[in-house]
């Protein structure tokens, strides 16, 4: 049976038997694309599982592909939400000392931003590394998560101001950001898989080993990285999870015992290698899964390519991976969002919490609502 865009819309809006709404449910905005109906199906999912409001979904029109041009996002995915905010929260026209007039949000305003399969991942505009500052390059969801505030300037990352918190996610600053994870991977099945284990996970207990694969670094520019993974294995340990540190130069090779893993974190290969591409390998419900690579999540909806795709494969819960080259102050501060995590913030605080820049690289994956270690507070 074939279904038109109207009547899968139709479903979507149709009032349904979900779970019990989640404390954030009614601040969590949903974004799929009309031109990728399983997305809507994935939306559909998701808002039944976590309670969210029908009136929180937001259907866009944008490219049936992972890489957008600038003007595309601006067109399909920018105004587009803008516009469906300033209806939902309402709208201030704010003036200026120009004698000008500037659009605010009013004051219902959105936590969490959740695109679904289907919505692109990627604004083009890379060329090398070298010119990565003077590029308009950058992560689809990086940049809504500045959607709140005004227009901002598109060359370059800029400072997250949430970066480095320890509490909520609140006003003031949700007046100028919000927080953005996709529900996304490889495939469909997979994006729905992300909603249920999370939902499963917070039920049960993300229970199991931790794994963390440094390159054995003490010194020199790239340090700072392998410092952070020891510290959040210390954390990990402390807390009660077996943890096994690793401190060759080489990423854990493919017969590397990983039994029951519930957190893997590592780095730096281009591709998915060791324990984790086997075909019998499966990451424990809710697992925390994240490589730290230049392009990570360049292609995370290709099983086999890069690393964020493969985690997923490999049943990940929630990860993360850079579109393009993020350098390293660009990434997550691994510390702080295991830290953060283990405090019992949500998947969407943790991730942004650990971001320095907006505007920049870094694509999050995984139900934000997400508390992996909520019943360890």
């Amino acid at each position: 049976m074939r279904f038109t865009i109207t009547a899968v819309l139709a479903m979507l809006l149709a009032p349904s038997a979900g779970a019990a709404a989640h404390p954030d449910a009614a601040r969590t905005i949903v974004v799929a694309s009309e031109t990728v109906p399983e997305g809507l199906e994935v939306a559909r999912h998701y808002m039944a599982a976590r309670g969210i409001p029908r009136e929180n979904l937001c259907v866009v029109k944008a490219p049936a592909a992972d890489a957008i041009t600038r003007e595309q996002f601006d067109e399909t995915l920018w105004e587009p939400l803008l516009g469906f905010l300033a209806r939902w929260g309402g709208r201030l026209d704010v003036a200026l000392p120009d004698g000008g007039l500037e659009l605010r949000l009013g004051e219902r305003r959105p936590k969490y931003l959740v695109p679904v399969y289907g919505v692109p991942v990627k604004v083009t505009g890379y060329e090398d590394v070298q010119t990565m500052y003077m590029s308009r390059a950058a992560a689809v969801d990086s940049e809504l998560a500045l959607l709140p505030g005004r227009r901002h300037k598109l060359v370059g990352g800029l400072p997250n101001p949430y970066f480095g918190a320890a509490v909520p996610f609140g006003p003031p600053l949700d007046e100028h950001m919000v927080l953005v994870s996709r529900l996304d991977g490889p495939t469909p099945a997979i994006a729905h898989r992300l909603v249920d284990d999370a939902v499963w996970a917070e039920a049960n207990g993300l229970k199991g080993r931790a794994y963390i694969d440094t390159r054995g670094l003490t010194k020199g520019g790239y340090a700072p990285g392998d410092n952070a993974l020891r510290y959040a294995a210390m954390m990990l340990e402390r807390v009660g999870f077996p943890t096994e540190v690793d401190e060759r130069p080489e990423v854990l090779p493919l017969n590397h015992p990983m039994p029951d893993p519930a957190v893997y974190l590592g780095w730096y290969n281009e591709s998915a290698v060791g324990p984790m591409t086997k075909p019998d390998f499966r990451f424990n419900r809710g697992a925390v899964a994240y490589h730290l690579q230049s392009f990570s999540g360049a292609d995370i909806r290709d099983p086999k390519a890069h690393w964020v795709g493969p985690l997923l494969a490999a049943g990940a819960c929630v990860t993360a991976g850079a579109v393009y080259e993020p350098f390293l102050h660009g990434t997550p501060r691994i510390d702080i969002l295991i830290d953060r995590l283990l405090r019992g913030h949500s998947w969407g605080e943790a991730a942004y919490m650990s971001q320095a820049q907006v505007s920049w690289q870094m694509c999050f994956v995984g139900d934000p609502l997400y508390r992996p270690f909520g019943r360890r507070r």
